[in-house]
């Protein structure tokens, strides 16, 4: 069957809001490359040695003493990925999944939009960083989870992140269809 067979199947048969939830579930699919790919960038790019002094500094301060550098290389690339991955998604939601919503509004509400949708993801991505990194944690050590993709990029550095996004999902379509798009009166 063709795209646009598809897209008159779907306009026919599911109600705007149910196609809104699959174009959110879509975008949402988009965000996961991106932030495995900021992951597998950071592992890349920063080293857990690089990491040892402020691992230590923050190992006294907040008493963590078992926390590795790994440990905190890997919450910093989660971090990361969960950002950039949160842009990407607000551009594509902004101007795809709820682009009836917002069709010829100023840059005023564009940039309002974009906080309320960082406040919104930022809730939901405190859910999916604290899973990710409790995944990462529990799975680490785990024979298969450890295996190596490449370099010092492993199963649980997708795996965990995978989860953490999952887990957040709800909370971020709920909250910004409700307060970020609303519609207006």
């Amino acid at each position: 069957m063709e795209l646009i067979g598809v897209r008159r199947f779907l306009r026919r048969v599911l109600s705007p809001e149910q196609r809104r939830v699959i174009k959110f579930l879509v975008v949402g699919a988009s965000g996961v490359p991106v932030n495995l790919g900021v992951v597998w960038a950071t592992t890349r790019l920063l080293s857990p040695a690089m990491l040892a002094g402020a691992r230590d500094r923050l190992a006294e301060a907040f008493g963590v003493p078992a926390m590795t550098a790994m440990g905190l290389r890997d919450i910093v690339a989660y971090g990361l990925g969960i950002v950039v991955s949160i842009l990407t998604n607000f551009l594509l939601n902004n101007f795809w999944t709820w682009g009836d919503r917002v069709a010829g509004d100023d840059r005023g509400r564009f940039f309002r939009r974009l906080v309320k949708f960082y406040l919104v993801s930022s809730l939901a991505a405190g859910v999916q960083l604290v899973t990710s990194s409790g995944v990462s944690a529990l799975v680490r050590g785990n024979a298969f989870f450890n295996r190596v993709i490449e370099g010092d990029f492993r199963i649980y550095h997708a795996f965990a992140p995978m989860v953490g996004i999952l887990a957040g999902m709800t909370i971020n379509f709920v909250i910004n269809n409700w307060w970020t798009f609303r519609r207006r009166s």
